[in-house]
C-alpha cells in the first residue's frame, strides 16, 4: 500500500504568515476545536476570486477546467508543451522524497526563451485584491518558480501580480529572495511532519480560526508566551535558561542572565512586573499618568482600509464645548445631557478621501489655539502626516497636530496591566475600565469587513455599524483618559506600586 505524499500548496504561507499554528492544527488537532474564520479574512479570499472573474474577462486565454488536480496537472503540462500563450488556472506540481510540491498559478504567460518546451518558457503570474505586493504573495511566486523550473528547465526570473486596481507589479526574483522561500518552505515543511512550533501569541494571531486554541494552551501550561511584547525571538534562550512559565519569570533573577536577543534589561525588568501582574492578576503601577491638561478635549480614532490603501473615516469625541460652538462642520451626533458631542467626517467611497481630509481642514479653521487631542497609538499621528504630504496641510493642521498627545505613551509610563494583549480595545474592555463597544463584532479588522461590505452592498446598516464602532472607539478613548486620571494613585485596592524608575525608559 502506497503512502500518500504530503501535499505543499501556497495557501501554507498565507496561513504561516497569519500564525505557524494554524498549519500545524489543521493536521493534528481535533477540528471541533477550530474556531470561525474571522469574516474579513472570508472576505479577502471572496474578494480576490471576484477580482480575478473581472481581469480575466478583458484576456484570451487557454483555462484548465478539470477539479481533479491529476488531470489538471497533465492537461497543464500538455498545454504548456505545445506552446499555448496563456494558461488561467494551471496546475503545476513536481514530488521529492515523499512531499508533493503543487501550485495553482492564476496565470502562466509565454515568454521567449530557452526550455525543455523550446524558445519560450512560463512565468507565473497571481491576481490580487491587494495594491501591493506582499511578502507571502513573493514567497507564492518563488515557489511556483521552483516547481517551473522541474518542469521547463529553466527558472523564471521575473513574475508578477495584477493588483486591484488592475496594474501590473513586477517581481524580479533575485537570490534573496530564493533563499528566503527556501528558508520559509523548509520551516513549513518541518510542521506539516509534525513539529510543532513554540507556543507565540502575537495580535495577527486573532486572525486565525485556531486563536482561541492558541491561547487556551498557553494558559494552562502558563507560558511565557503569555508575556505582552516579550519578542518571542528572545524565547528559546530563556527556555534554555529554564525560564518557561510566567511564574518562572516573576521570580527570575534577570543580572543571573546571560544576554538575552531581542531584549534589554529594561525590557526585562517590565517583563518581570508583567508577569507579577497576570501572576497576581493585579495593576502595576510605575508611576502617576502625566496627562496634558485643557478644557476643550478632542478624542480621535481613524478607521482606514489597508487593502485600498484609504483612510475612510476621522472620528472625534468632543468634551469641553457643551456649547457646541465648534458643532459647525461635518456630521454631528450632539448628547445634550452629556454636553458632549461627536463628530465625523466619512468618506463614502475610497475616492472621496480627499474630500474628507478637505472638510477636516475646513473643521480645523474654527477651532481655538488652546485644546489637546488625545489617541490611542501612533496610527492617527503618521495618517494625518501622510495626507498633509498628500494633499496639502495648513498652519491650523501644523497646529492640530502639535497638539495630539498618545495615550498609549502615557500607559507605558504609567501601569501594566494583566492582559495578553494591549490594544484600546483590550484595555477598555478589561474588567478594570469595563467599557462596552455597542456591537459585539467591534474591532478595527471587523470596521474594514464593514467598509468593504458597504462599498458593493451600500447598506445604510452596514455604515451605521461603521460609525458606531468610530464613536464607541473615541469614547473608550475617553473612557480611558477619564480612568488614568482618576484611577492613577498607587493607593488604589487593585493596583500594586512598583518602582517609579520607569519614567522614560525603553518599554516594549
Amino acid at each position: 500500500m502506497s503512502i500518500k505524499p504530503i501535499v505543499f500548496t501556497p495557501t501554507l504561507f498565507f496561513k504561516r504568515a497569519v500564525c505557524p499554528h494554524w498549519i500545524w492544527h489543521d493536521i493534528f488537532s481535533d477540528p471541533t476545536d477550530k474556531g470561525e474564520m474571522p469574516e474579513l479574512t472570508l472576505k479577502l479570499f471572496e474578494q480576490g476570486v471576484l477580482h480575478e472573474k473581472e481581469y480575466i474577462e478583458e484576456l484570451e486565454y487557454t483555462q484548465v477546467e478539470q477539479v481533479n488536480l491529476l488531470q489538471a496537472f497533465d492537461n497543464t503540462l500538455a498545454l504548456m508543451k505545445i506552446g499555448e500563450e496563456l494558461i488561467y488556472q494551471g496546475v503545476i506540481q513536481y514530488e521529492e522524497n515523499g512531499i508533493l510540491y503543487q501550485g495553482r498559478p492564476d496565470l502562466l504567460k509565454k515568454v521567449p526563451g530557452k526550455s525543455n518546451f523550446g524558445n519560450f518558457y512560463y512565468q507565473p503570474i497571481e491576481i490580487k485584491s491587494s495594491k501591493e505586493i506582499k511578502q507571502e504573495q513573493k514567497y507564492q511566486l518563488v515557489f511556483c518558480g521552483i516547481i517551473l523550473e522541474r518542469l521547463q528547465g529553466v527558472f523564471p526570473k521575473e513574475s508578477a501580480i495584477i493588483n486591484k486596481d488592475k496594474e501590473t507589479i513586477p517581481f524580479l526574483i533575485n537570490r534573496e529572495e530564493c533563499e528566503k522561500t527556501v528558508n520559509r518552505i523548509e520551516e513549513i515543511l518541518r510542521i506539516l511532519k509534525g513539529d510543532k512550533p513554540p507556543l507565540k501569541l502575537v495580535s495577527n494571531c486573532k486572525n486565525s480560526p485556531w486563536f482561541k486554541k492558541c491561547v487556551s494552551e498557553a494558559e494552562e501550561k502558563n507560558d511565557i508566551a503569555l508575556l505582552y511584547h516579550l519578542d518571542c525571538r528572545s524565547h528559546r534562550v530563556l527556555r534554555n535558561c529554564g525560564i518557561n512559565t510566567v511564574s518562572d519569570v516573576a521570580s527570575m533573577d534577570i543580572d543571573s542572565l546571560p544576554k538575552i536577543p531581542f531584549a534589554s534589561k529594561e525590557t526585562l525588568e517590565r517583563v518581570k512586573i508583567q508577569a507579577q501582574s497576570l501572576e497576581e492578576k493585579k495593576l502595576k503601577w510605575l508611576a502617576d499618568p502625566r496627562l496634558p491638561q485643557s478644557d476643550l478635549k478632542i478624542f480621535f480614532d481613524i478607521e482606514g482600509d489597508p487593502l485600498l490603501q484609504s483612510q475612510y473615516l476621522f472620528g472625534f469625541w468632543i468634551s469641553g464645548d457643551s456649547d457646541f460652538k465648534y458643532a459647525k462642520i461635518g456630521n454631528i451626533r450632539k448628547y445634550e445631557n452629556e454636553g458632549k458631542y461627536f463628530l465625523y467626517f466619512l468618506a463614502e467611497e475610497p475616492d472621496d478621501e480627499e474630500t474628507l481630509w478637505k472638510q477636516f481642514l475646513e473643521w480645523l479653521d474654527i477651532l481655538p489655539d488652546e485644546y489637546i487631542v488625545f489617541h490611542y497609538a501612533n496610527y492617527e499621528k503618521t495618517w494625518t502626516a501622510k495626507l498633509a504630504e498628500k494633499y496639502g496641510g495648513s498652519e491650523k493642521f501644523s497646529h492640530f497636530h502639535s497638539k495630539l498627545f498618545d495615550l498609549e505613551d502615557a500607559r507605558k509610563d504609567s501601569v501594566i496591566f494583566p492582559l495578553y494583549f494591549y490594544s484600546i480595545k483590550d484595555i477598555a474592555k478589561s474588567r478594570f475600565i469595563n467599557f462596552k463597544w455597542r456591537h459585539e463584532k467591534a474591532g478595527g479588522a471587523q470596521s474594514i469587513f464593514w467598509y468593504e461590505k458597504w462599498l458593493e452592498e451600500k447598506d445604510p446598516e452596514v455604515l451605521k455599524d461603521i460609525i458606531n464602532y468610530n464613536e464607541d472607539d473615541v469614547r473608550a478613548t475617553e473612557f480611558f483618559y477619564l480612568w488614568l486620571t482618576k484611577y492613577s494613585s498607587p493607593h488604589d485596592s487593585e493596583a500594586t506600586p512598583v518602582f517609579p524608575q520607569f519614567m522614560g525608559s525603553q518599554v516594549p
